[in-house]
């Protein structure tokens, strides 16, 4: 009777892929026929181990298998209901994370996948790290020079230089790969390379660890960061800073840093892309007789022109006013929604003058000449409201 494949990985029903492939990866190293020459129990664990991550890393088949069982599958792993198993590398390919770092130079070396892992004497790249940079909205607009933030990372070790070598000594070639950081091994026809055990594929070990990174070669260190953020960004845009992640080993390069653009919200602009959109009051008698009003943007004052009867809910542009473009040149326009701006307090004559206007405009009083109607405007909220104020006080 075939033993359930979850018993034989060692793994809950419930397992993810990732723990399914750490399972297979620790089996296959404990019973490699390389490690354990002779010992056919290894060789048929190692096998048994092939068979059930065949079968649980592939989504349909473990389908089956949760369903079924080894009846399901045919009774021998979905291979055909033969009598033995047959270790099938195409079930495998395209899967170049399955065993980690367990085969040298892709899976099967280079007929099933890339070359594209390291390789004996070759250091393991830094991680890529991530940072979250809150930004105020004007800083946004406009750009920082000279940034600096402290992120915390992986540094090559300053004692032993990132060798993981206690002073005065040095790594040295691996006995049991002979320095190349691999070892072959052969199922039937079929030959493929994996690392080492003893160096984990490194071709060398440390005799003698460092004793400040304890043979690690890295120490956890804050770093000061100094980077540009360029005018423009918008929330959740990146920005790559090549070579400031963590530090590789053994000679390996150093990992990116990821600025992620946290950009706060301003009170009176809202963003759209590369152009802003903000409320602009005006005083009602402008909008009523027209002319310009003085107003102020991001890049100073400016003018806009008043149109006379212009309703309230009228939308101005004004051209390249808005946000600078990160990728090309110029800057969005800018998108004032005019509002009409009623006072909220008028002194007795105001008052007055403002029921006179009113009754104009509705006829119950001979229509007045424009320049009276001109002037009468002139006094609601011109000299008489300056009046108004010196009464106050």
């Amino acid at each position: 009777m075939k033993r359930d494949y979850y018993e034989v990985l060692g793994i809950d029903r419930s397992a993810s892929l990732d723990e399914i492939k750490k399972a297979y990866r620790k089996l296959a190293m404990q019973h490699h026929p390389d490690q354990n020459p002779g010992d056919k129990a290894s060789e048929e664990k190692f096998k048994e181990a092939a068979e059930a991550y065949g079968v649980l890393s592939d989504a349909e088949k473990r389908k089956t298998y949760d369903q079924f069982g080894h009846a399901g599958l045919g009774g021998n792993g979905g291979n055909g209901g033969g009598q033995s198993f047959q270790f099938d590398p195409r079930q495998f390919a395209g899967f170049e994370d399955i065993l980690g770092s367990f085969f040298g130079g892709g899976l099967f070396g280079d007929a099933f996948g890339g070359g594209q892992r390291r390789r004996s004497g070759q250091g393991e790249p830094g991680s890529d790290l991530q940072y979250t940079l809150r930004i105020p909205f004007r800083d946004a607009m406009f750009g920082l020079e000279n940034q600096q933030i402290e992120v915390p990372r992986l540094e090559s070790c300053d004692t032993c230089r990132g060798n993981g070598c206690a002073p005065g000594t040095s790594p040295q070639s691996c006995p049991q790969c002979r320095g190349t950081g691999q070892v072959a091994m052969r199922q039937g026809f079929f030959q493929m390379a994996m690392p080492c055990p003893r160096c984990e594929g490194r071709g060398k070990i440390i005799p003698s660890p460092c004793g400040t990174c304890r043979g690690q070669c890295r120490i956890q260190r804050r770093s000061t960061v100094t980077f540009r953020v360029p005018a423009g960004v918008d929330r959740g845009m990146r920005l790559r800073l090549v070579g400031q992640g963590e530090a590789g080993t053994a000679g390996g390069p150093r990992g990116d840093l990821y600025i992620v653009c946290d950009v706060q919200e301003d009170p009176l602009y809202q963003r759209d892309g590369v152009d802003l959109h903000a409320k602009q009051e005006v005083p009602w008698p402008l909008l009523a007789l027209g002319g310009k009003l003085k107003i102020e943007t991001l890049y100073g004052e400016d003018h806009i022109k008043i149109e006379s009867g212009m309703p309230s809910d009228t939308v101005v542009k004004l051209v390249n006013a808005g946000v600078p473009r990160t990728r090309g040149s110029g800057r969005g326009d800018l998108y004032l929604h005019i509002r009409a701006a009623v006072p909220k307090k008028l002194t007795d004559e105001q008052k007055s003058l403002a029921r006179q206007l009113l009754d104009a405009l509705q006829g119950e009083d001979a229509s007045p000449t424009a320049e009276a109607e001109e002037g009468l405007l002139a006094k609601v909220f011109g000299s008489h409201s300056k009046k108004g104020k010196k009464n106050k006080k």
